[in-house]
């Protein structure tokens, strides 16, 4: 029986020329180093920012190998299996569709795409037995997200690379510890590394769109002035550094990289109880930020700001959150109230006053709490509330707390440091400090603290008149 000819056999060696003849891509200077690199060394790690190609990348190479390469198998995967079917498999079944290949891709990555002898299949990298259980004369592992991968994993792939197997590591720099970090510091003699910027996109030198996707000059831009240039985010996801986190910084870019992480993994029908963090904007140009948090899932569901509102406006809003979400997240007034926690300092006070002589917010089941930020800490070790509540953030963090998407909140949590006061307690800067620096306030990150603070619940007091008047509720 005549063995099938490989019609794309001339592009062995060509991965380049494969991509632009084939699959009609076109091609910039990074994703040709990667390609040679790929196809010229056994253990390649690449570290970059966002927006550079990553996921087009390595689908690519997957399809290169697969195609031209006879006899060889090629793995793609990352963190989560989402990461794998939404990001690197629904991009390698586009650029297969695309360019009318032969084969059929399957949608479940496990069962993946064969052509002749040679297949390609993916899975998550937290299923370290399968990992363990490929084998081939010629096989590739491509992980994406590589920083954010347990070491479980490369232990797993390290008989296949005792065998003479390939890997190629991307990543934004996200850990400074682990297989990835070793690869471009104590390890770096054993790797071939690439470094991508996404300054250094034909889009933001050109400062015009060349390859449409890739950054551009305006994003790099807002992201400077969202995160700060000097900025541990904006070091990783846009210069693709390792990040140089300061030693008094009160939450590290690895626990936001996680909390992100769990929030895009999390499937399923998100319903049941919440809670209602509101920070209320001190400074003219900063917003009132409202941020529900899902009580038993620990997790935090995209804020909502208003900027210029007066207390009354952002009242309302609260209540037309908290009737919105009790639709949306099936938790009816009979289920139970919903906690709504306002900075009481300054503004806030209109804001919870109103919420508390409201008739419509007593019908939503609203139950508020007015939380003096600057007064004293509940529990020792800090100078004030404050402090307390951002420390209080950075335990649920690590606790296994979700965050969604928003640039400014991580950019805040990132950036807030904290000193010791003469007593030895920990105090976290004040705002006015962190907008000299930031060039807004941390509302963001504040409302969320305030969301996930437990706060003690209003007790009456005997009323009595005193100097200034009637003492009434306190909490």
């Amino acid at each position: 029986m005549r063995k099938a000819v490989n019609a794309f056999a001339k592009y062995r060696d060509d991965p380049v020329g494969f991509a632009r003849d084939v699959l009609g891509i076109t091609v910039w200077d990074a994703m040709e180093r990667i390609m040679l690199a790929v196809r010229d060394h056994r253990k390649v790690a690449v570290r970059s920012g966002h927006k550079i190609s990553k996921s087009t990348t390595a689908a690519v190479i997957a399809l290169w190998r697969c195609l031209c390469i006879e006899g060889s198998r090629t793995v793609v995967s990352a963190p989560t299996g989402r990461q794998v079917k939404i990001i690197i498999w629904k991009e390698l079944t586009k650029r297969h569709r695309e360019a009318g290949l032969p084969g059929k891709v399957f949608v479940d990555p496990g069962t993946g795409f064969r052509y002749l002898d040679s297949e390609v299949f993916g899975f998550s990298t937290d299923e370290p037995e399968q990992m363990a259980g490929v084998s081939g004369a010629d096989l590739l592992f491509i992980i994406d997200e590589a920083s954010g991968v347990e070491e479980s994993i490369f232990e797993a792939i390290e008989g296949n690379m005792a065998g003479g197997a390939s890997i190629l590591l991307i990543s934004n720099p996200t850990q400074l510890v682990g297989t990835f970090y070793d690869a471009f510091t104590s390890k770096r003699h054993l790797w071939h590394t690439i470094h991508i910027s996404s300054e250094s996109t034909p889009n933001v030198l050109s400062r015009k769109i060349i390859i449409p996707g890739l950054a551009t000059c305006e994003w790099v831009n807002e992201k400077k002035l969202e995160w700060g240039e000097d900025s541990p985010l904006f070091q990783v996801r846009v210069r693709g550094n390792f990040p140089t986190q300061a030693q008094n910084t009160v939450i590290g870019l690895g626990q936001i990289e996680a909390a992100r992480a769990r929030y895009d993994a999390e499937e399923g029908d998100l319903t049941g109880a919440f809670d209602l963090g509101v920070d209320v904007g001190h400074f003219g140009d900063d917003p009132s930020v409202l941020q529900p948090v899902l009580r038993a899932r620990q997790r935090a569901l995209p804020p909502v700001e208003y900027a210029k509102q007066d207390n009354v406006e952002v009242a309302g809003h609260v209540m037309d959150l908290v009737q919105h979400l009790r639709g949306q997240l099936v938790y009816p007034v009979s289920a139970g109230t919903v906690r709504v926690k306002v900075d009481n300092t300054g503004n806030g006070t209109g804001v919870t006053d109103h919420l508390r002589h409201s008739d419509r917010a007593k019908a939503l089941g609203i139950e508020v709490f007015g939380i003096m930020v600057g007064g004293g800490a509940t529990s020792e070790g800090y100078t004030n509330l404050r402090s307390q509540l951002w420390f209080a953030s950075r335990d649920w963090l690590k606790e296994g707390g979700q965050l969604p998407p928003n640039g400014k909140q991580e950019g805040e949590a990132v950036a807030v440091r904290y000193s010791f006061d003469t007593q030895g307690r920990q105090k976290v800067e004040k705002k006015e400090e962190i907008k000299k620096r930031l060039g807004r306030s941390s509302n963001h990150w504040d409302a969320l603290a305030l969301a996930i603070y437990t706060a003690p619940r209003r007790k009456p007091v005997q009323e009595q008149r005193g100097e200034h008047g009637w003492s009434g509720w306190t909490g």
